[in-house]
């Protein structure tokens, strides 16, 4: 058994330690059925069957296991934590320090090469993905990575003195919900899917 799976094993068990309807609760998901939650992540809805803790899509297709650990986290370790409005960056998270150079090279390092000289662009991949605008640098943008832990990407585009620069901020109830290394990998997969929004829309000629 590999590690991610014996880490999804260990996920399943601790889901049906927890209450259903408290569940439901604390981590602001959908109930589409008595044995089923629904969350919503980065503008796609995933199954999860309770007490099982089997993760899908809505079409009923599995996902891999990072995605599914990271759903499962947030469903048991949710704490109801109501959003606070105040922006906070990674290293203010407890634990964030630690994870600094990984979160740096994983998700400000891609939004930048993508997004630093052509920051409008992200915004309408943003668009994709549940993503409002803010207004904040070049261009910034609020996703709802989970249902109550919004991210937000600024981009600044720099000039002949300063290169392009990026911050990635969170709700300050985010330690509410996730660990650093868990939101590294909720930053990374926002990341990736924004980029993968913006080559689509390179290849049909919509996005600048």
């Amino acid at each position: 058994m590999t590690t991610y799976a014996v880490a999804v094993s260990r996920l399943v068990a601790e889901l049906g330690e927890h209450d259903y309807g408290e569940l439901v609760e604390r981590s602001g998901a959908g109930t589409p059925g008595a044995d089923r939650i629904s969350v919503r992540c980065l503008g796609r809805d995933y199954l999860i069957t309770y007490p099982d803790g089997e993760v899908t899509t809505a079409a009923g297709e599995p996902v891999d296991e990072h995605l599914a650990i990271l759903l499962l986290l947030y469903l048991t370790e949710a704490g109801g934590r109501l959003l606070e409005g105040r922006w906070i960056a990674f290293e203010q998270i407890s634990g964030g320090a630690g994870y600094i150079g990984s979160f740096r090279g994983r998700v400000v390092g891609p939004l930048l090469r993508t997004f630093g000289q052509r920051p409008e662009a992200m915004r309408e991949a943003a668009a994709e993905l549940d993503g409002a605008s803010l207004d904040m640098g070049d261009a910034a943008v609020s996703l709802a990575a989970l249902p109550r832990v919004p991210i937000a990407f600024v981009v600044w585009r720099g000039d002949d003195e300063f290169a392009p620069s990026a911050s990635v901020v969170f709700d300050a109830s985010i330690e509410g919900y996730l660990d650093a290394e868990a939101v590294t990998v909720l930053a990374e997969l926002a990341t990736r899917r924004m980029i993968e929004a913006a080559e689509r829309g390179r290849n049909e000629g919509g996005l600048t």
